[in-house]
């Protein structure tokens, strides 16, 4: 159903490249209004991040639920939004970005949910596929909001409330199932030895997290104090970072021909090295474009390789794995975005842009022995509840 898909499209867009990486965007603006440090900064994000994983853990116990899991998905992203508008202090700003950041958790498996009630088999990976699109597309987005509400950056929040309300009650009024919402017996417990063969990819997937969110959460700030008087220079480098995040949506099809040590390695070092060079050249226009569209579309197909290595090492729990894996990603995510905030500074950002490239390069170290790397003859598909979950 083509209405659902550009609803959900439209619903992953808001909730993830607005409402939650929109942080990044308009940190600039909150900093200057505030007057908070860049330790603060960190910590905000961190628990956007942790806000995240709470929302998908929750989300996926209310499985049997999706149109309730996408009006908390809305609800959560509008409401955060509104309270960054209206908020009067650094406090009620952080709630309100910790809440925000709740939405996309919420909205992942919500819409895979509803695509795989309404939508035949056979057109549901392709659906799901231009749904995860959606987060470099509202990157965009937010970045032409950023360019409109230049000087009234609240108004931008603002309109991403209304954005987020308007997907989330178009996503609902497309659901054309006759099945109904209802309670459901809570899935099999998942033992930590079920797991147990997930012990490398998670310490991977905490290192890359840590690695990321040097650009996610100060890529923007380190490129606005490069070239104080041209803030159009690092709004259309935000801008870039989601286009090329759009076609980093294919790599992630690409690695799977590869072995997954050589997918995993190319990646991550990807990854880690635009991060290293935007900390070291971050007012160079050419140097700091190329950075951020190769991190967009190497951080795109890092998620990916989790997912395919999830399915590969526990074929049997591919659902609860791949769930494991981005819940790890999004931790080290919430921690690297703690620590690199109290080592940022917008004069000198080399340090922390460093350290987020090491630990990038360190993530590499857990697939060197990863194992069993082809395809297993008979394992399932993946879950595809848990398919964008880091996206």
């Amino acid at each position: 159903m083509r209405a659902l898909v550009v609803s959900g499209m439209a619903l992953i867009a808001a909730t993830y490249g607005l409402a939650r990486f929109g942080y990044g965007l308009f940190l600039p603006r909150f900093t200057e209004t505030f007057q908070m440090d860049s330790a603060i900064a960190g910590f905000i994000q961190a628990g956007s991040f942790l806000s995240f994983c709470f929302a998908a853990v929750l989300a996926s116990r209310l499985a049997a639920r999706p149109s309730l899991v996408v009006m908390c998905a809305g609800a959560t992203a509008a409401l955060g939004s509104v309270g960054v508008a209206a908020a009067p202090n650094v406090v009620v700003l952080a709630m309100s970005v910790v809440l925000a950041g709740a939405g996309a958790g919420f909205a992942t498996p919500g819409l895979v949910a509803l695509i795989e009630r309404n939508i035949a088999p056979a057109r549901q990976e392709n659906a799901q596929t231009i749904v995860n699109a959606g987060t470099g597309a509202g990157i965009v987005v937010a970045g032409i909001l950023m360019l409109l509400t230049m000087n009234q950056w609240r108004l931008g929040w603002v309109a991403i409330a209304a954005l987020v309300s308007i997907a989330a009650v178009a996503t609902l009024r497309t659901d054309q199932s006759s099945h109904r919402d209802r309670a459901a017996e809570p899935p099999p417990r998942v033992r930590a030895r079920d797991l147990a063969p997930l012990a490398r990819p998670i310490a991977a997937a905490a290192l890359a997290g840590a690695s990321s969110v040097a650009i996610w959460t100060f890529g923007r700030t380190v490129m606005d104090a490069s070239r104080a008087g041209e803030e159009f220079y690092s709004i259309v480098a935000w801008m870039v970072l989601g286009a090329f995040g759009v076609l980093g949506a294919s790599a992630a099809k690409i690695v799977e021909v590869w072995s997954l040590r050589t997918a995993w390695i190319l990646t991550s070092l990807t990854m880690a090295g635009a991060t290293i060079v935007l900390g070291a050249v971050p007012g160079a226009p050419f140097a700091a474009y190329i950075s951020v569209a190769l991190f967009a579309a190497s951080y795109t197909a890092l998620c990916g390789v989790l997912i395919i290595w999830a399915v590969r090492l526990v074929p049997h729990r591919a659902a609860e794995g791949t769930a494991a894996l981005f819940i790890a990603l999004a931790i080290g995510q919430a921690v690297g975005s703690a620590t690199l905030g109290v080592l940022f500074t917008s004069d000198s950002p080399a340090l922390a842009f460093t350290v987020a490239g090491i630990l990038g390069i360190l993530a590499v170290l857990p697939a060197m022995n990863c194992g069993r790397t082809h395809r297993p003859p008979a394992a399932p598909r993946p879950d595809a509840r848990h398919k964008r979950i880091g996206a």
